[in-house]
């Protein structure tokens, strides 16, 4: 009986789908799961209404595009060292993701006259990775064989320990944070005919594109929904599943939100480049 419910509770196999070309896998399990329960209306309004506890301080992006402080380029050398450490250990999309908010959030709210030195930066980067995968990915490496990508420095297991509890504590220990990844499976749902589920595929694609754009700072001017609405949007429209007009998922939005949403979506189309990205929320 005993070995019957040990093999009750191994996960079955499971094919993975994603982009390989760029090193990141999308597991099915994890695109059917999410991590939430079917998303209702009621449940996506909620987390609208909360998402900005989760997010940076409201004067975070403009200091990093005043050159206030020297964190735009020590981020995105973090950025790029989680991306390829996240490419090694084949973690998903929502592990970056998570990776990057916990990094943004601690930037904003820390003030450390070493935050922008390289290997505080690289430090921190590590931390966030390692929390971030300890949320999302299912097998987690020691915090040694975590720092892979060619870093810059590497740090002992009680350096990183330290790190991320100061982070933990900077964030209020608020690790399962509502990204642009929490809404894209519902907002894909709501423009597809009939309210299906949408399909493996469509998942992956809107989760590569969010992942994508996190190593620029374009995006932190709008809401992870605002991101989720327009990234659904464009992927729907490149597989030629919606018309962007008639899209239902409209009807949770603000008047100001969906003019986020067409500006960010028209953005995306485009192609253009974060650096150009001069919108301002007030």
């Amino acid at each position: 009986m005993a070995e019957h419910l040990e093999q009750s509770l191994l996960c079955t196999e499971t094919t993975n789908v994603g982009d390989e070309d760029n090193g990141m896998i999308v597991d099915k399990v994890l695109i059917s799961q999410m991590g939430f329960p079917l998303e209702s209306q009621e449940i996506i309004r909620e987390m609208m209404e909360k998402e900005k506890q989760h997010l940076p301080s409201d004067d975070y992006i403009k200091r990093l595009r005043s050159g206030d402080l020297d964190l735009n380029a020590r981020r995105t050398e973090a950025l790029n060292w989680i991306w390829k450490a996240c490419e090694e250990h084949q973690f998903g999309p929502l592990c970056v993701c998570l990776s990057v908010n916990y990094l943004d959030r601690f930037l904003s709210v820390h003030d450390h006259p070493n935050i922008d030195k390289a290997w505080t930066m690289q430090l921190l980067a590590v931390a966030c990775l390692s929390l971030a995968a300890k949320i999302e990915e299912t097998e987690v490496p020691l915090l040694i064989d975590l720092q892979v990508g060619d870093p810059q420095f590497m740090f002992e297991p009680k350096s990183i320990q330290r790190m991320e509890l100061l982070v933990l504590n900077r964030l209020e220990w608020r690790l399962r944070a509502i990204t642009p990844c929490s809404y894209i499976r519902y907002f894909l749902r709501k423009m597809s005919k009939c309210d299906q589920e949408p399909s493996n595929t469509l998942i992956s694609r809107s989760l590569q594109v969010i992942a994508s754009k996190t190593k620029g700072i374009g995006f932190l001017d709008f809401r992870p929904s605002e991101v989720a609405a327009a990234v659904a949007l464009s992927v729907s429209g490149e597989m030629h599943t919606v018309h962007f007009d008639n899209s239902p998922l409209f009807s949770l939005l603000q008047k100001e939100t969906k003019q986020s949403v067409k500006l960010l979506k028209t953005l995306l189309v485009a192609g253009e480049s974060e650096e150009n990205w001069g919108y301002d929320r007030e």
